[in-house]
Parts: structure tokens; sequence; C-alpha cells
């Protein structure tokens, strides 16, 4: 009983043989990005970090506010023009204000 090892047979498929010169050469990150750039995607890493808050001396509590885009636009712009002052910081300033 022979499993056909020694032996030539006829009805084998022989693959080409392959060159280093076929084999496509790995793309760099650059060529990535750049091709994802001109299909239109964009990075989602921030391009800058709001610093943080103050140390946490008092009690602390947490909002959340839903307003017209345009008015926290406004808010997000004040506290942009203040150098980066957080939210509550600019909320803070802003009751001060109207004292």
């Amino acid at each position: 009983m022979s499993y056909g090892f020694g032996e030539k047979t006829t009805g084998a498929v022989q693959l080409p043989q392959q060159s280093r010169e076929a084999v496509p050469a790995k793309p760099s990150m650059n060529h990535i990005l750049q091709a994802g750039a001109e299909l239109g995607f964009v990075s989602r890493e921030t391009a800058t970090r709001r610093k943080p808050g103050p140390r946490r001396v008092e009690a602390q509590d947490k909002i959340t506010v839903t307003g017209p885009k345009r008015v926290i636009d406004q808010l997000k712009a004040y506290c942009d023009a203040k150098g980066g002052m957080s939210y509550c910081e600019a909320i803070a300033e802003l009751l001060d204000a109207r004292k």
C-alpha cells in the first residue's frame, strides 16, 4: 500500500515559484495616513486638552446641561478666550459678575 510518497504523480498541481520581487512592499505609516486623509478621514485625537479644574476642597456635585448650540458654543468660546478656563470656573465668574 502506497500513499503517493516517493512516486511522481501526474495529477498534482504545480505552484509557480515566487520571487521576492513579486511580494508587494509593506506600505509605510505616512503612506497610510496620506491615503486616509485623501479619502476624508480625520484624526480623532483632541487638538488641545482643557486644564483640570481646581483641587477638590469642597463638596462636589454634577449637572448635565442641554441647551441651544449657540449658547453652549458661546460658553466654550468664553472659556477658550480666558485661557482654557474650566466650565465651572466660567460659570462661577459669570455669577460673581452678576452680583
